[in-house]
């Protein structure tokens, strides 16, 4: 409980401290909707008002047409938008589910009909097919939060999902502990093998003809490159706080110009209007896992898969105050306690306590004599001396013979001496089945909070503890 208690506690300073630097914190986003509005004939309107409502939060953002009718709303994060265009001697045009893909400029021409501004003409955007985008040359790809949440990703790990790009390389290849394995020619910390909770997670991927070490991570557009490894971020986000990445493998704008690989935008999950979460639970037992209920080869003993996983977390977002100000928390555990095995030759209890009775001030002695230091032998594995081919061998009792200690510590034997003072029918060595328990424990927090008084008064920022 008490533990329990200071981690809160931890928490809760850290979220004070980073709240009071919240200006460093805020999210820049550079997504954006933009065009031209016109009249019936063709020909461009001017003067024109355009409001832009974010429907999750009702934040609204009003600009109006220039000489050329063009109009341009920044700084919008992803989601739905409606559009509203109005001037006198018009009738309001109003264009509703305009969706905005993370960093990204959605074009979007209006187009007004003559009457009075008390009638309108309103437009369902989802409606209509995709038009081509024609804002930027960008190659890209908005991975979206319900690929996100539903596309299984090794470890829960959302950049495994960046593979989806065009112009992204990668094949996610593990090896057979599972473990993450990286493209040819590479060094670095490699890809998660601890879920999310990869201090440096360099994902094996290519972009653009570019090594992976060029590549660059943004979250909220707040850079988390690492400063030792290349391609590599020290923060990689839980599923539940991602509302969007957006994936860039070519031909970006100068603003992305800090590297030449991959640019991976993250944005995260903000409160809305409406109370909304969501919770999980994964859980792996050794007793529900199948294994061979016959011996393996060489008699080998019947090993289960020993995991004991566990897996949790989940989201909250709602207002505060509604139209103002909302949070979104989220949290991620992991509890993994596993017991791995493998097979080797290892020293005989027989041996350890010959060399002490015959050297006890020995280094060797000193070593074997130290608590915890014994082997954690699972089962014996019976061998015969064809498994030490070469070297003096005679099977007994408990194991194999291969000699007995001659001389003294310090005394040079010469190397005709392979079985030292001759056989003694001591066991020396055995061949046995180990167990190596491991344990991986892992926590990871997410704060958002958006404050909105207008379109000139407004932020966002986020941060992440793990």
């Amino acid at each position: 409980m008490r533990h329990l208690f200071n981690k809160v506690f931890r928490s809760f300073v850290s979220l004070l401290f980073v709240t009071a630097l919240g200006l460093t914190a805020n999210a820049q986003f550079k997504a954006g909707i933009q065009g031209t509005v016109t009249d019936t004939s063709g020909a461009v309107v001017s003067g024109a008002t355009v409001i832009v409502t974010d429907t999750e939060t009702n934040k609204t953002q009003t600009v109006v047409t220039g000489d050329d009718g063009f109009y341009r709303a920044t700084g919008l994060a992803p989601g739905k938008y409606t559009v509203t265009a109005e001037l006198s001697g018009f009738k309001k045009r109003v264009v509703e589910n305009v969706n905005v893909s993370a960093e990204e400029p959605r074009g979007l021409n209006l187009t007004l009909e003559t009457g009075p501004v008390a009638e309108s003409v309103t437009v369902t955007a989802g409606a209509q097919v995709a038009p081509l985008q024609s804002e930027n040359a960008d190659v890209n790809r908005a991975i979206t939060s319900q690929e996100i949440q539903r596309i299984p990703q090794v470890g829960r790990d959302p950049y495994e999902l960046i593979r989806l790009a065009p112009g992204v390389f990668g094949d996610g290849a593990r090896g057979g502990n599972g473990g993450s394995v990286g493209l040819p020619n590479t060094t670095g910390p490699g890809g998660s093998n601890n879920s999310i909770f990869q201090t440096e997670n360099q994902v094996a991927i290519t972009a653009n003809g570019q090594r992976l070490s060029a590549n660059n991570f943004q979250v909220d557009g707040v850079s988390v490159n690492s400063q030792t490894w290349g391609g590599a971020a020290v923060i990689t986000p839980n599923q539940e706080s991602v509302k969007e990445i957006q994936v860039m493998s070519s031909t970006y704008s100068a603003e992305d110009g800090r590297n030449s690989g991959a640019q991976i935008k993250v944005v995260t999950q903000n409160g809305t209007n409406l109370l909304h979460g969501s919770a999980f639970f994964k859980y792996n037992d050794p007793d529900f896992n199948a294994f061979n209920p016959y011996n393996g080869p060489d008699n080998a003993p019947r090993v289960r898969v020993n995991q004991l996983f566990r897996q949790f977390g989940g989201s909250v977002g709602g207002p505060i105050i509604k139209n103002k100000l909302f949070f979104f928390f989220t949290y991620e555990g992991l509890r993994n306690s596993s017991t791995d095995f493998f097979q080797t030759f290892v020293e005989t209890p027989q041996f350890r306590q010959l060399v002490i009775n015959r050297s006890p001030n020995s280094v060797t002695a000193r070593a074997f004599k130290t608590a915890g230091m014994e082997p954690r032998i699972v089962s014996i594995i019976p061998r015969d001396c064809s498994a030490v081919p070469g070297k003096p061998c005679q099977v007994v009792a408990g194991g194999l013979d291969l000699g007995s200690p001659t001389g003294s510590v310090g005394q040079y034997v010469p190397l005709n001496m392979p079985q030292g003072g001759g056989f003694d029918g001591i066991p020396d060595i055995l061949f046995a089945e180990f167990a190596l328990p491991s344990q991986v424990h892992g926590d990871q927090y997410n704060f958002r909070f958006d404050y909105n008084l207008g379109a000139s008064d407004s932020f966002a920022f986020s941060t992440y503890i793990t």
